[in-house]
This record gives C-alpha cells, structure tokens and sequence, in this order.
C-alpha cells in the first residue's frame, strides 16, 4: 500500500454486511437486455415516479417556459412559471385535434423563451400560462363545448431545492415524501450560488442501468482511465484509494457514496507552471484545475468546511458525494464548490440519453472561467470512457454466454439498485394481476 493509500485507509470492514436484504449471491442482468422487462419497467418505473426535468433557473421570470421531450415517447412536457410564479407542468398536446402546441421550426426540438400564453400553430386556440384553453378559434361552430374543462392534460409538477420534477401517475406520492430523510437535508446547499451552466448529452447504445452502474462503483479507474492515473496500470492501481477509503449508504430507494479527492494544488505565482509538456498534470498545473474541480474555491459560506449533510462518513481529503435519486438522477456536490448532474433517459432496451450537467459559480475573471472549462473537459472525456464500456458490456450481455455475475463489496449501490428496480417491477406486476 502506498503512502497516498495508508493516509487514506479507515480500516473499516465490508459494507454490504449492513444490509442482509441485498445478500451476497451473483446477480443476473436479464433486467437490462430484456425486451419484456424493459417494457414493465417504463410503466413501473418511469411512468410512476417523479423525475427531473430541469433547473429553476430555466424559468427566469413570470412567464418563462421550456419543453421537454422525454426520451422513448415517455412524454412530451410543458413547463412553465405563470404570472404568479407557480410552476406548472402539463402535456404537450392540444385539446382540439392533438397537434404538438409548444414548439418552434421544428416539432421534435425542445424550446424555451417567454410568453403570456401558447397558440397552437394548426388551428389557433390559445392556451395560458397553466395550460388552460383561453381562446378557441371559431367557438360558435363547435357542438356543447365546455370550454372550462379544456386544457393542455396537467402534470404533477413540485420543486425541491431548485430542481424541477414530474410525476406521470394520477395520484402520486408528495416529492418531499419521496425524497425522504436521506435527502433533504441536502436542499440547503446553497444550488442557486452556481449559475455557470455547462450541459452535453449524448445517445448511448446500451441500456440506461449498466451505465448507472459504471459510476456507481470506484474499481474500475486504473484500467479505464489509466491514460489520466497513469499509462502503467501497476502504477495507477497504487494512486486509487483503497477500498475503505469510500463511504456508502443505502436510504431506499435512493443511495449514496462519498468519495475521496486530492487536496487543492497551493497557490503559486503567475508564470510558474514550468516549461510546457505534453502532460495532463502539467495541464492541470497551469490552469489550476482538473478532474476534481478548481483549485480556487469560491466562498459558499460554509466557513472552511463541509456543513453536516456532506461527507457523512467522514472520509479523509472528501471529494465529492454523489447522491442518487430514484430512478435515474444523480446529483454529484464536490468539495471544490460545484455540482454536476447525471441524468439517464431510457429510449429502448438497448438504449438510452445521457445527459451531464454542470454548475458553477459565475467566474470573476478568465483564469476562472478557463480552470471550470477544463473540469468540463475532464469530466466528458472521463464520462466517454465509461461509454465505451456501457456499450461493450451490452453488446456481450446480449449473448447471454454468461448469466450470473459477481459483484465485490464496492458495487454495492450496483447490488441495491437493480434490486430496488426489479421489486419495484415485481410489485407493479403484482398488482396489475389482481
């Protein structure tokens, strides 16, 4: 073990051992290649919990709106903040003769702006800001109309912490409900500070949980990152923290791991980055950043250190904590003063958008905005390299050669997670049965 290794080492034991619901047999995977499964999941899993759709700051003012088209014909959403600032959400369709109400040139691109209310481009009736019909073109020549009644068809719609959510179900659990204790606390962490947005996404040929998986579990970086660690696979797997140096915590249905970074680079003197080279750490030394976040961290008024809902297992030089919110949101809040935000949409069986986001604090001058772009870099070339397996390893699960497979101590959210979808499944079925 090295001396990175030693510092970081708690020493603790197993902790799967904690949640004996989960055991410890091999897993099968059919959940993530079957057609039949895939088909069950979207309507127990995505047509029946709340989702993300996106970030307050989208609605700026009275009156903002943005779509949504969420990935597989899941739905095509509305949202919008009215002249009161309530936040609504409703489907994209018109009450007349169903054409698409919100759109611009092109009818399956997502749009925003600001409006006072929504005409349809077919035959003119205009709806508000909540989504109700205020106008219908020709009222008189329609048959025992209540116009009343007509409307864009509503969804549940709250917000929590800044991040907008959906519902599809009639009659859904409140969020905060969902949520739960394991996650609310983080709703104090000062999200509405890191306005600097940068977002990519991109389609993946594999299905949406194997790549859940792939950043759920910290065994992988010596050999799929190894060009960042270092090339000598011996060398990177002596820089990876051992395997005590993580905390996780199961709050079912969401989850959680924390993770250990390296300590910020000390301030230097302009001009003493030394002689260029063509070497990432030599990049990350003259911009003062890298995987991990910039070394100069704004004040979010925490005084130095983590308020008490981070870090909880009080993991030595914290990282980040990455908390995952059922079914397919991961909120990532690094130590260094920014958030990242995962976020995987299903379209098929066999593939799936991803989404990555990214918030930081406004930069004061270009040194900053150029230290968050490189972490912005970093981290889409880390992502990409994770797809690269996601797609491998669906294409060979495909075969079914193999059935079973073992998973170690630190895949254990991977353990919790397929376990919580193939019951959340099983319980839906069971009750579409009786």
């Amino acid at each position: 073990m090295t001396s990175i290794q030693q510092r970081l080492s708690t020493g603790r034991g197993k902790f799967t051992t904690d949640y004996p619901e989960l055991g410890t047999a091999p897993v099968n995977y059919e959940d993530s290649i079957s057609e039949e499964f895939f088909a069950a999941e979207r309507k127990a899993v995505f047509e029946r919990n709340w989702l993300c759709v996106g970030r307050i700051e989208r609605l700026p003012r009275k009156g903002s709106y943005f779509t949504r088209e969420l990935p597989g014909r899941l739905a095509s959403i509305v949202v919008t903040r009215d002249l009161n600032d309530t936040v609504h959400a409703f489907h994209n369709v018109c009450a007349h003769r169903g054409n698409k109400v919100v759109w611009q040139e092109h009818p399956g691109r997502e749009s925003s702006g600001s409006c006072r209310a929504f005409a349809c481009k077919y035959h003119g009736w205009r709806y508000g800001l909540d989504g109700k019909v205020n106008h219908i073109t020709n009222e008189g020549e329609f048959f025992d109309l209540d116009k009343s009644s007509l409307r864009m068809p509503p969804v549940h719609c709250e917000v929590w912490a800044g991040f907008i959510f959906v519902n599809l179900a009639e009659d859904p659990v409140p969020l905060r409900s969902f949520l739960g204790d394991g996650l609310l606390p983080i709703e104090d962490y000062p999200f509405h500070l890191m306005t600097q947005h940068y977002g990519f996404s991109t389609r993946i040929n594999g299905n949406w949980k194997l790549a859940v998986d792939s950043v759920c579990e910290w065994y992988h970086p010596p050999y799929v990152h190894g060009r960042f660690i270092d090339p000598d696979v011996a060398k990177a797997e002596k820089m990876v923290p051992p395997v005590d140096a993580y905390h996780y915590e199961l709050f079912r249905p969401h989850m959680l791991t924390s993770v250990p970074g390296p300590p910020p680079l000390p301030a230097r003197e302009p001009g003493t980055a030394g002689p260029a080279r063509q070497d990432q750490r030599w990049v990350y030394k003259l911009f003062r950043a890298g995987l991990f976040g910039p070394d100069d961290i704004p004040d979010l008024g925490f005084g130095g250190a983590p308020p008490d809902f981070l870090n909880r297992g009080n993991i030595a030089s914290w990282g980040n904590d990455q908390f995952w919110l059922f079914p397919n949101l991961s909120v990532q809040i690094w130590a260094r003063g920014y958030y990242i935000t995962y976020t995987y949409w299903p379209e098929t069986v066999d593939s799936h958008i991803y989404e990555i986001d990214m918030y930081f604090v406004p930069p004061s001058n270009a040194a900053g905005r150029l230290a968050q772009e490189l972490v912005v870099d970093s981290t889409i070339e880390f992502a990409m390299q994770d797809v690269n397996t996601i797609e491998a390893t669906h294409s060979a699960l495909k075969t079914r050669a193999q059935n079973t497979f073992h998973l170690s101590d630190q895949e254990l959210l991977i353990r919790q997670f397929h376990t919580v979808i193939r019951d959340t499944v099983a319980a839906y079925q069971a009750g579409e049965a009786s």
